[in-house]
């Protein structure tokens, strides 16, 4: 990791100018600075090498329709382009509070939640509008690794089945995946794939000081399904207005709500996984961000939609 001063001459040889002030913000997964010019703040994000998700944030900018501009920050600068070894973006700084925030302090009422679950879907429908191939975990291009869908999700699982095994917590319900894939592999693969975000916890979108949907760290992509990505959205709305809402948007068949509650789940034990994987905190009690019920009960929630719409389907 390079000093707080080397960062800083970077930026300021890249934006051609003087930084009144800087800040490290983060250096877990990459190095995130914050620093201010003429009264604007800005992040400086130093993509380390490796990571799963290294250009993504740039790539989708960059290539999502115009109109789905709005629901990122604005990038300023990127050298992607050039012969740099270490890489780097600027964005503008978001002024405003997480939805995750918003949720703890019941600050979202029926209208803000509904205004939310719309601008929301609507980010899914724009970025689903990006053309990418196969199916997969995406980096530097849109192209996925696995010719067969079912194929990634069966790996996709695999870590997660074996860490929740070997914790003791957590063993009863670790091979819960496996039986969902099996049962419902027919439901599962649709035949088609897009770009679809993932990884959409209410702690990655902030709601703007003008009431704006932001999606504040939209690097985790796929090429899947998009019932795939809105899943995992589900996973962390269920059980708070905000999923209300989004049902209500869109009114989704009995065979859509199963495909949401099972990647719902799935979504739920990966997270599950890393957070046992990295020993943090107790897992009996953790929970999504902005969301009052643990992983656990959200679980249960899941199964219980996907044996209600079982029972539907069957009359």
């Amino acid at each position: 990791m390079n000093s707080i001063e080397e960062y800083k001459e970077k930026i300021e040889r890249a934006i051609n100018g003087k930084i009144d002030k800087i800040e490290l913000i983060s250096k877990t997964n990459n190095i995130v600075l914050r620093y201010a010019l003429n009264g604007i703040y800005y992040f400086a994000k130093f993509y380390k090498d490796g990571e799963t998700h290294t250009d993504n944030e740039v790539l989708l900018y960059e290539n999502i329709p115009v109109e789905g501009r709005k629901y990122l920050k604005n990038l300023v600068y990127s050298n992607f382009e050039t012969d740099e070894s270490e890489k780097f973006a600027i964005y503008e700084e978001v002024k405003g509070k997480t939805l995750a925030s918003l949720l703890d302090n019941n600050a979202v009422n029926e209208e803000m939640a509904g205004k939310i679950a719309k601008e929301l879907l609507n980010y899914f429908r724009i970025v689903s509008k990006i053309n990418s191939t196969n199916y997969g975990n995406l980096a530097h291009n849109f192209d996925g690794n696995y010719v067969d869908f079912l194929q990634y999700l069966y790996e996709y699982q695999f870590k997660t089945t074996e860490t929740l095994f070997l914790d003791s917590k957590t063993r009863g319900i670790s091979s819960l995946p496996y039986e969902l894939l099996s049962k419902y592999a027919d439901l599962l693969d649709e035949g088609y794939s897009c770009v679809t975000p993932i990884d959409s916890n209410f702690k990655n979108i902030m709601i703007t000081d003008k009431g704006e949907v932001k999606i504040v760290d939209p690097g985790a992509i796929v090429s899947a399904p998009m019932s795939m990505g809105l899943g995992e959205l589900v996973a962390h709305s269920y059980g708070t207005i905000i999923y209300d809402k989004l049902i209500e948007e869109m009114h989704p068949t009995s065979k859509d709500k199963k495909r949401l509650s099972i990647y719902g789940i799935l979504s739920s034990m990966n997270v599950m996984a890393f957070l046992v994987r990295n020993k943090i905190g107790d897992i009996n009690t953790s929970k999504p961000f902005g969301n009052k019920n643990t992983f656990f009960e959200l679980i249960r929630g899941h199964l219980g939609v996907i044996q209600k719409e079982d029972i539907v389907e069957e009359r």
